[in-house]
């Protein structure tokens, strides 16, 4: 056996052990003795059980990076490329179901190990999900999807969704295959950043007061107001200094307009708080709770995410029934918003609760575990995030009553 056919052997044991068995509770000699090779023998080409488990995670991302691209053959567009990576992730665990129980048991424990993203092996999966950035990247040049899109806030979302179909299928038993739920996953991403008739037209009669502002905010805060210039807010905002004066008197009133904006969008948002017994409003509330009541704990979101959430065994715990007990509260609010026709009849509960869920899961796990956020970061994405959410549930109409009046 050649020294690469013996390391692949070595790395295919480990799948099949730390899989099964967490990598806390596998031990090398297992892993050598399935191998057919001697415990030496590993420490070899590995520098311990948890480079060996990277490895193995690296083995098993490099394959599937190949197999979407041969999936990819014939594909054309941003929104079909999209589709047909869904139905890829979908298709893994149905018809894939020993391979892709092992991936997904391997990367669940890659992905609350802090050494993982310093790891060589960590660069495959960047490259895996890099494919999802390229596509939305792709959908917002050619105007497919909205431009004001935070693309890794929304890969982020969409891998967290696929991840929770996973654990539903492979983990819970919720469900027996996620193929059948592609149309509404679909429905739902798509209903976060694929672009209205009406926005393009909005767009299109060039809404320059709101941009002129949007771009002094921006100017101002990167270089104060006393050093930033009329000119330099005209050119952000794409829009000649003069026309700037034809909704502002000067820089001063210019500058004051911008929290006039905003606080008028701030009251509006406090009394439906408030009083709204709007489910859209109602959702919004639910959605900022739940990320707030964790963010205020870092300490248990860290253990959360650590070792409850990422772990198998939580969903045959009887933990897992009071979480569930929980979030019940998103299904009422859901099915009480498709009586009132705030929300799509088509919303399936429980893939909008995945996507919920998953895109806590995998944004918390980026902020917390790699720690390069600052907390202003971390706010916009969270507000990026809670807008998206919302936009995928709601009906039009009742999206730009709640957030386009506010």
């Amino acid at each position: 056996m050649s020294e690469n056919d013996k390391k692949q052997v070595i790395i295919k044991a480990a799948q099949e052990i730390i899989s099964e068995k967490g990598l806390k509770n596998s031990t090398i000699t297992e892993i050598a003795k399935l191998a057919g090779v001697v415990d030496s023998i590993i420490y070899h080409y590995f520098k311990n059980k948890e480079d060996l488990l990277f490895c193995a995670v690296d083995e098993q991302m490099k394959n599937s990076f190949n197999e979407l691209m041969f999936q990819f053959k014939g594909i054309l567009g941003p929104v079909s490329k999209l589709g047909k990576m869904v139905w890829y992730h979908l298709y893994s665990n149905d018809f894939s179901t020993g391979n892709a129980l092992i991936q997904k048991n391997l990367l669940l424990e890659c992905r609350s190990n802090k050494n993982f993203y310093q790891h060589s092996s960590y660069n495959s999966l960047k490259k895996y999900t890099r494919v999802m950035l390229e596509i939305l990247k792709t959908g917002v040049e050619e105007r497919f999807f909205r431009d004001d899109l935070d693309m890794v806030v929304v890969r982020d979302m969409i891998f967290g969704l696929l991840d929770e179909e996973s654990l539903a299928c492979l983990s819970t038993g919720e469900v027996s295959e996620t193929l059948p739920d592609f149309k509404p996953i679909m429905a739902l991403i798509l209903s976060m950043i694929k672009r209205d008739t009406d926005e393009i037209e909005i767009e299109e009669s060039n809404n320059k007061a709101s941009r002129v502002l949007t771009a002094a905010v921006n100017v101002f805060a990167q270089k104060g107001f006393n050093k930033a210039t009329m000119v330099e807010v005209a050119n952000r905002a794409d829009v000649a200094e003069g026309t700037i004066y034809e909704y502002f008197k000067n820089k001063q009133d210019l500058l004051f307009s911008i929290p006039k904006e905003q606080f008028k969008a701030f009251h509006i948002l406090l009394e439906r708080s408030l009083t709204s017994e709007n489910p859209l409003s109602r959702l919004r509330r639910m959605i900022w709770n739940h990320f707030c009541v964790f963010l205020s704990n870092p300490d248990f979101l860290i253990v959360f995410l650590n070792d409850i959430k990422l772990n198998k065994q939580f969903y045959t715990s009887e933990s897992y029934s009071h979480f569930l007990q929980y979030i019940k509260v998103l299904y009422e609010i859901l099915d009480e918003g498709k009586a009132q026709g705030v929300f799509r009849s088509d919303v399936d509960n429980r893939i909008y609760r995945n996507l919920f869920l998953g895109s806590f899961t995998h944004l918390a796990i980026r902020w917390f575990l790699l720690g390069n956020l600052t907390p202003l970061k971390v706010m916009n994405e969270f507000t990026h995030a809670t807008g998206l959410l919302c936009r995928a549930a709601a009906t039009k109409e009742s999206y730009d009553a709640e957030f386009k009046t506010a």
